[in-house]
Order: structure tokens, then sequence, then C-alpha cells
């Protein structure tokens, strides 16, 4: 397995004292002595990219116990000067704070809520420790170490998106009813799309660029190309920025980049998945739930979207339903007419981020940083037959529904 090179090596802080601090944070461990630790990087390339973060395997002692062990998952801000440490500093969004309300005030509240619905599956791992000084810090529990697997596949197949938009239709569920109980700072604008300011995505002109030229070369695909050479990424992420930042039908706290690499996974012989976790919660959107449908929908096949939207809203209102949830019930026409709105949403994760999440595995040997910065790598993403296999069932649909002259007509 490869590795991101700015996790090659932990930072000195992360040492003894520092895992001392963190075992006995909560107060269940106390008078902890670390006997030994290793440290060494959590995730592959191109698992995640807006921080850095580390598995510990602790061997300590205690007065009760002589010989304990535990591992644990380190996350914090990159210190490698970077692209991914560029993007973090000059953000408007305080990653770090957004992922610490959550685990503090949020996902536990809601665990409880789909527990009492008959939902028992873990939502989201134990935050064990954070702290904003003198490093921004979260420590998880150690999923692996509880049989949890990174996806398997690169396509999710009919039973894995039923599980994935239930899992999305359950958080969502629970954290309606927390907003609807009158949970405060529920009301945060996260997401890709507020950022900040267009120069931190240049990163995203390359690889329009690259779609353009794709569809250049696909036979009777000449409308949609020319209707192409009329849209630039500002045009294209201003409509999704306007988008996202529009009233829902209705509202939900969204997970704000769901998809699958921010999940982990239980099944048998690591391959056939029947449970799922949701991780990194940093950059949460308060908005219409056809935010996170649309997001997760850029590597679902488009022939099997409409009855997953169909899956996760029922499992929506069920969730509402079982909780004792006592007001006005959302209906699938509402979330319809929102994902009808969000259609630049999935041209703008086509023509971007569906060519690199579609790829096998072995074709990524750079970090995250290395391939935004070299445009010449991430181009071969474009020539994959599962990628081009995408542009061509869903391009059309979306340039006869008028999605591509709603772009090119936009203020």
């Amino acid at each position: 397995m490869s590795f991101n090179p700015d996790e090659l090596e932990a930072p000195k802080w992360v040492n003894s004292n520092f895992l001392k601090e963190v075992l006995q944070y909560n107060g269940d461990l106390k008078n902890v002595t670390i006997n030994d630790f290793h440290i060494s990087p959590a995730t592959a390339l191109g698992d995640h990219f807006a921080s850095i973060m580390f598995r510990a395997k602790i061997k300590f002692s205690t007065q009760e116990h002589s010989n304990r062990e535990r591992s644990i998952i380190i996350k914090t801000l990159p210190v490698v000067d970077g692209v991914k440490k560029d993007m973090l500093g000059k953000s408007e969004v305080d990653f770090f704070g957004t992922e610490m309300f959550m685990y503090s005030n949020v996902l536990s509240e809601c665990g409880k809520i789909l527990r009492k619905s008959g939902y028992n599956d873990l939502l989201a791992p134990k935050m064990i420790y954070q702290s904003s000084e003198p490093q921004k810090t979260i420590v998880f529990e150690d999923l692996k170490e509880l049989g949890y697997f990174m996806f398997p596949k690169i396509i999710p197949n009919e039973n894995d998106t039923k599980l994935i938009f239930s899992k999305l239709g359950q958080y969502h569920a629970a954290a309606f009813k927390l907003a609807a109980e009158g949970t405060k700072g529920l009301n945060r604008k996260g997401g890709l799309f507020n950022l900040g300011s267009m120069e931190m995505l240049n990163m995203f002109r390359d690889q329009l660029s690259f779609f353009k030229e794709l569809v250049e070369t696909l036979p009777g695909f000449e409308e949609a190309s020319e209707k192409l050479s009329k849209i630039t990424l500002d045009k294209v992420f201003e409509k999704c920025r306007q988008a996202v930042n529009a009233p829902g039908s209705y509202e939900v706290l969204n997970h704000g980049d769901y998809h699958i690499k921010n999940m982990m996974f239980k099944g048998k012989n690591g391959t056939d998945v029947s449970e799922i976790v949701l991780v990194d919660f940093q950059i949460c959107h308060w908005g219409s739930p056809a935010y996170d449908v649309v997001y997760m929908s850029a590597v679902i096949p488009p022939n099997m979207r409409s009855e997953a939207y169909k899956h996760y809203f029922d499992t929506f209102i069920d969730v509402l339903k079982k909780s004792d949830y006592d007001g006005p019930l959302p209906t699938f026409e509402q979330l319809q007419k929102d994902l009808k709105s969000y259609r630049c949403l999935e041209l703008f994760f086509l023509a971007t981020f569906t060519s690199f999440l579609c790829a096998d595995k072995a074709q990524i040997k750079d970090d995250l940083d290395t391939l935004f910065t070299n445009s010449n790598l991430f181009k071969a993403f474009y020539h994959q037959p599962t990628y081009i296999s995408y542009v061509k069932k869903l391009l059309p649909a979306l340039l006869q529904d008028g999605v591509l002259d709603d772009v090119i007509n936009s203020d």
C-alpha cells in the first residue's frame, strides 16, 4: 500500500506525553504510563485530502493493569507546504471547528435518535480526544480494530447503493429531528462551494478542459461539445454555489462531502458490504438534502439513481416516524423538486470528481497534492472506460433536460 508523503512521518509533538494525555482525556483511564508506541500512516493514497492522519498503536500500563494495548487514529492539520496546507490555511471554512462541533454536539445525539428508531448500527466513530491549542487535533477510536475497512470496489453495486443511501437517510433524519427540537449551531454553510476564493479551486479548471477534450472525441456528442465550449469553470461553479445556498424545500445538516472514501464498511470476507459508518464531518452544510444525494451520485450508475433516491427518502421518513417526531413530514415531491434544481452539480461532478472516483486504486500512484498540481497526471483518469461510460450515459440526459443551456445562460 502506498501512502501520502506528508503522512510518512508524524509531527514531533505526537509523542508519549501526547498519547498519555489522549488516553486520560475522558477520565476512564488514570495514572497512565506509556510503555511503547508505533506510529504509521492511517490512510492510503487518494483516500482523503483535507488533513493528515496517523494510526498509533500504544502499549501502556495503569495502576490496575500492567499490560494494555489500544489503537487510535490521530487527525490534524497538514504541516508540509503544498496545495493541501494552502487550501486549509486560506479557506473561510473552519474544518476542525466544524468536526469538533459535530462529534461533541451532534453525532452522539443522532446516534441516540437512530437507536430509538431501531437503527442500531454505528453512525460514526467515537471521538476520544480533541484540542484546538497548541495544535488542532481530533483523535478517534480505530475503526479498523472494530472490523471496518475501506470500500473494496470501485463502483457500488445495487446492494452497496441501497446501504449507502439508507445510511444517508438515517443521518439526515436524525439531524432533521435535532433541528426541529431546537439544537443550536446546525445552520452551517460549508461544502465544496463555500470554501472561499476561486483561487483555491483552480485545480478544477484543467479537469473541465479534459472533460471538454474527451467529449469532442465522442461520436454523436457534437451538440454537447459545442455547448460545453461556452461553459467556463467560473460559470458552472457559480451556478452550483447559488443552487446549494438557495433555500431548500426542506433542509437538513448535510454531511457536505458524502462520497465513498468518507465511509468505512463491514461485511463478510472484506468484500460483501453489510454495514456502513460515516467519517470526516469537516464541511457540513445546512441546506437541501439534495446536496448530499447528488454528491454521492457522482459514482452511482445513472440507471440505479432513481431507486436509490426513493430508498433514501423512505428511510428518512421511517426514522422520523419511529423517533416520535411530531412535526410536518417532508414529501418525496419536495426532494424531487430540489434534485431538479441541483442538476448543475451533476454536470460539475461529472466533469471533475467522477473521473478520479471511478479510478482503479492501482491507477492512483501519486498523492492528491501532486495530482492537483500536475495536470498531465490527472488527465489519465479521463481515458478510463468506466468513466467514459458514465459520460455517455449521463451527458445526453443533461443536454436533453437543458442543464447545459441553463449554465450557459446563467448570470
